[in-house]
């Protein structure tokens, strides 16, 4: 065997006197060429076994450096950037690519360092050791692989929504295998990682049968936990904020490490690691925010804003059918701007609607834009209550139309698992549910589902068989196809490459299709309806907060044509979303719903309410924004609504801040001590306090 090392690989296996032979041959120039060997071969000697960890640091090192230079060049606006920031980016993330590289090496250093001499060597420690090391080759090209996609989908390392996917296999493997050459990839990785195991296994498996002695080989190990331990007390999420572009900051700091960090601190306390405001103070801005002057508050109620809120019109028992449109920001809306032709009906529709055009989703995801839509709750950071514990008894307006004799159907292309959809809308309201397993024979499904035409179509059969049973209904539409790998049906466009623009113009045509059969159906003209798109197409921007992505159509066609052609301007977000139906169909009602009656708002008091990862973030009509971090941190911004770049204030307003402070203080109180919901011990009238 080592006859062959020496022949194969000479610059790996030249022991010091082989090298210093050599080397007194040569003249000045080659010797000093050879000092490299010469140090290495003097540092194998020495450290013995561990020089394999020294190679496999070495190799990750480079690899995390390699993604962290093409996500650079491919994503990041480099002429924003000046030279210390773009210094910065590498030198943060040097820290955090060495934290998480010694972190990688603990299971083999451990191994090395505990296992006496004798067995190391062993036939059964050196075949462990063969298989540690492809695992290894194979992970490293394959988890920058993997970042880069996930990066170019949200340009953003592994987050929450990385951590979230793994708990659904089906969609997310279909979805690359569908996106993406996956056997090609997966071909270049076995290549690349065969040769890397060929070509060092050798020298490996010679340097484990060095002997060393135990004080040595405890020296090592202390000495990586030594740095492991300096790394960990010295880096934090924070240190990645080396610019006012979000995409850099997101470049500088490391996939495994995002990953790690964002599924241990999903389920955090708020109070703990956001700014907050004692109860007494919270309870006073909440109501000063929510409750309107002709609303009567229950002030008994164990929630602050428990209330009979008062639409000041007659009952009309009208149907209410939302479409949830995946993706399909207001960028990709003709009427609202855009000039390529994508949304041809929509932009039909809105002729015969009211068109909101100034309307934000709550986050980036459509669990967000459903929690936001049914129950009018301001979006806890990180993950979406769909998912969370405690969120089997949450009030929505589906519990609302219930008091009031509705049917109510929730429909999604999609598996109802999904996002844990069907138990949530289960359990709240919701009495007919209906998914991907309930379509016979649909005409086209991809990864995540069943066509938009094909939800459409069965929707109009169960909305009829709702029309017969002679009450009202209300029906929550949820739609897939606009969403990676971008894949419909043929001969409905003529277009047939899988891209965004073409996802979107099926996506339209599929809309034009439902509302051309629903204008033939008993219920159409007794139905309020609400178009809108549950979030953009994806997180674009070096913005801290990328407010483009967040823009979001709403348009809402009522029976009698009112409101006909027209457009409502106050900012608004999707927690307005119930209130403002509820708005419609008149009456009293009893609420907890953060959100307004756009409809009913004074432009001047608009807002928004939003979040980003671990942000969050209140928007008001004058185009400030105020941003809650995680640290206990705030910031304010002013939004240039031109081209949604955020300009960064010096000093936040901090009756901004307050205000903020307590909208997502009490909505993360409330949610988890299952208060978010009318007090039901509290009716009589004698308890209400009009605003």
């Amino acid at each position: 065997m080592s006859k062959g090392i020496y022949t194969t690989e000479p610059f790996l296996n030249l022991t010091e006197t082989n090298v210093e032979t050599k080397a007194a041959d040569c003249g000045p120039v080659r010797r000093f060429a050879a000092l490299p060997e010469r140090l290495y071969a003097r540092f194998a000697e020495w450290s013995g076994r561990y020089t394999v960890l020294a190679i496999i640091f070495a190799i990750m090192l480079s690899f995390l450096l390699t993604l962290r230079v093409a996500m650079m060049v491919a994503y990041a606006d480099l002429q924003k950037l000046t030279l210390l920031q773009g210094l910065s980016v590498f030198l943060v993330g040097l820290q955090f690519d060495v934290l998480v590289s010694l972190c990688f090496i603990i299971p083999q250093l451990t191994h090395f360092t505990f296992v006496p001499n004798r067995r190391v060597s062993g036939r059964i420690n050196q075949s462990l050791f063969d298989l540690t090391w492809i695992i290894a080759f194979l992970f490293l090209p394959f988890i920058c692989i993997a970042e880069f996609v996930f990066f170019e989908e949200f340009q953003s390392r592994l987050n929450y929504i990385a951590f979230e996917y793994i708990v659904y296999p089906r969609e997310v493997c279909c979805n690359i295998w569908e996106s993406y050459p996956i056997i090609e990839l997966l071909t270049v990785v076995g290549l690349f990682s065969g040769c890397c195991w060929f070509l060092l296994r050798n020298h490996f498996q010679k340097q484990i049968s060095t002997p060393l002695p135990f004080r040595r080989r405890l020296g090592f190990f202390a000495t990586v936990l030594t740095a492991i331990a300096l790394l960990w007390t010295s880096t934090s999420a924070e240190s990645r904020q080396v610019s006012r572009d979000r995409v850099a900051n997101e470049c500088s700091w490391n996939g495994l490490y995002s990953f790690v960090y964002y599924a241990w601190t999903c389920h955090f306390d708020f109070n703990k690691n956001y700014l907050t405001l004692e109860d007494q103070e919270v309870n006073q801005r909440l109501r000063e925010q929510i409750v309107g002057a002709g609303d009567h508050l229950k002030s008994e109620s164990s929630n602050p804003v428990d209330r009979m809120v008062a639409t000041g019109k007659p009952q009309r028992d009208y149907n209410v059918v939302i479409i949830l449109e995946e993706s399909l920001g207001s960028d990709f809306i003709g009427v609202l701007g855009d000039n390529r032709g994508l949304t041809p009906h929509f932009d039909e529709l809105s002729k015969q609607g009211l068109l909101f055009d100034n309307f934000y989703a709550t986050g980036n995801r459509t669990a967000r834009a459903l929690e936001a839509v049914m129950t009018s709750m301001p979006p806890i950071p990180t993950e979406s209550i769909l998912k969370r514990d405690h969120s089997e008894r949450v009030f929505t307006i589906a519990n609302v139309l219930a008091e009031r004799g509705y049917e109510r159907l929730f429909m999604t292309g999609g598996r109802g698992l999904f996002d844990g959809v069907r138990s949530f809308m289960k359990a709240n309201g919701f009495n007919h549910f209906r998914e991907q397993s309930d379509f016979q024979d649909p005409v086209f499904v991809n990864a995540w589902g069943v066509s938009d035409e094909d939800l459409f179509r069965k929707a109009l059969g169960e909305l009829d068989k709702l029309q017969e049973n002679g009450r009202p209904f209300f029906a929550t539409l949820l739609t897939v196809s606009n969403h990676r790998p971008y894949t419909y049906p043929e001969g409905r466009i003529p277009e047939t490459e899988q891209t965004r623009n073409n996802a979107v113009k099926y996506a339209d045509w599929a809309l034009g299709y439902f509302f051309r059969e629903a204008q033939s159906h008993e219920f159409y003209k007794n139905t309020i309806f609400v178009v809108m798109g549950d979030h953009g197409a994806r997180v674009t921007g070096s913005q801290l907060f990328p407010m483009s992505s967040y823009r979001v159509p709403v348009l809402m066609i009522q029976p009698d044509g009112k409101g006909q052609g027209e457009r409502c301007s106050t900012l608004g977000c999707t927690l307005d979303i119930a209130p403002t139906i509820m708005g419609r169909l008149g009456s009293d009602y009893r609420s907890v719903f953060f959100g307004y009656d756009v409809l009913q708002r004074e432009p001047a008091h608009g807002r928004a309410i939003m979040q980003h990862n671990h942000d969050v973030a209140l928007l008001d009509s004058e185009n400030r924004m105020v941003v809650l971090g995680y640290g206990q941190s705030a910031e304010e911004f002013e939004l240039n609504r031109a081209n949604h770049q955020l300009d960064q204030r010096k000093i936040p307003d901090q009756e901004m801040v307050h205000n903020a402070i307590a909208l997502f203080q009490s909505a993360y109180e409330l949610y988890y001590s299952d208060r978010w919901f009318p007090d039901l011990k509290v009716t009589g009238s004698h308890k209400d306090d009009r605003i």
